[in-house]
């Protein structure tokens, strides 16, 4: 993850302006938000709060309430934009409220390292592909951790070192993805505990470089690269990268999916403290 200076702003500036196209990217953050919704199947858990970070176009959050309809939801997103085009309505019907079977849904324009929700609040943690926007995984995961209540959990997914690899051989500029395994180790740093990670590799297939290109601006790729990584595509360069593809043009993505659990509090001390315990 190293030659990163993250530019928050910038990042939220371009998810704001690129909100409204955020529907043209339908049939592979559909597709995503189905098959993590799917791993859902080995967590048995009936939470009463449930936290969306990073709920985008809402894909996932709309599942969600299927799965778990008794439950309250917080969607939370650093684009305003993004939230308004997703709000739906969430008034339960006439049967719901005679049996009181309808959670409510609330919607928080945040940022992710600074969640306003209070301590051990939510039950279950809900982020689909937020990750890539981040730099620092191990203080978005303590501020999880945070949030969690004790037996409750945290399921997370990103992409992984594989994702956008045709263009990196391409000499274009990518995100910097971390290992799978990495994702592991920092959810035990920060203490989640029984951590499982699991990856997956989809191939989109593309008719178009222009198409291609089009949708990593879509989803602000680039937003955070340090601008020594800034590269500009020129007419020259744009026509001999495109003369050296091959129809139809591949582009991988890498998904890696983790989970943990928040069995017990840790209290995080300045450093060079250390907790003593006193047995009587």
């Amino acid at each position: 993850m190293d030659n990163f200076s993250y530019n928050y702003t910038q990042i939220r500036k371009t998810l704001n302006t690129n909100a409204k196209k955020y529907h043209l990217l339908e049939f592979i953050l559909a597709e995503l938000a189905k098959r993590m919704i799917e791993r859902l199947d080995y967590i048995k858990l009936m939470p009463k709060i449930v936290l969306d970070c990073g709920s985008g176009l809402s894909f996932d959050s709309k599942l969600l309430k299927d799965i778990y309809p008794k439950s309250h939801l917080i969607v939370l997103d650093s684009s305003i934009e993004l939230l308004k085009l997703t709000a739906y309505d969430n008034k339960p019907s006439v049967i719901d409220k005679l049996f009181k079977k309808a959670g409510k849904t609330f919607a928080i324009n945040a940022d992710a390292y600074s969640l306003p929700i209070k301590n051990q609040s939510v039950d279950f943690v809900y982020s689909n592909q937020l990750l890539p926007y981040l730099s620092d995984l191990v203080s978005f995961f303590k501020e999880v951790r945070r949030v969690t209540t004790i037996g409750g959990a945290f399921f997370v997914s990103g992409l992984g070192v594989d994702s956008f690899k045709e263009l990196r051989e391409l000499g274009l500029s990518t995100f910097r993805f971390p290992d799978m395994h990495d994702i592991g180790d920092m959810l035990i740093e920060v203490g989640f505990t029984n951590p499982v990670v699991d990856t997956e590799h989809i191939t989109l297939e593309y008719d178009k470089l222009s198409t291609l290109l089009e949708d990593i601006r879509i989803i602000s790729c680039g937003s955070s690269n340090d601008k020594s990584l800034y590269k500009y595509l020129g007419k020259d360069v744009y026509m001999m990268i495109k003369s050296k593809l091959n129809q139809p043009i591949k582009l991988t993505l890498e998904i890696f999916v983790a989970h943990g659990w928040k069995d017990k509090n840790i209290f995080d001390l300045p450093e060079g403290h250390q907790v003593i315990t006193f047995n009587r």
